[in-house]
């Protein structure tokens, strides 16, 4: 990826307004992810919990 981004734009344009879509787009698939990741934990401890006290 090169940092052609970080150049000054033309008058009259959005300067990297696509790659700021596309982070934001990453940053939101990721911490999606993460969160569902953190509920498949949390339940698993959980259910682990609930069969050790109930054995």
């Amino acid at each position: 990826m090169t940092l052609n981004f970080l150049q000054t734009p033309y008058p009259g344009e959005i300067p990297g307004l696509g790659l700021t879509i596309l982070l934001l787009l990453l940053l939101i698939f990721f911490g999606i992810c993460m969160a569902f990741a953190g509920f498949l934990l949390h339940s698993i401890t959980g259910f682990i919990r609930y069969k050790k006290s109930n054995a």
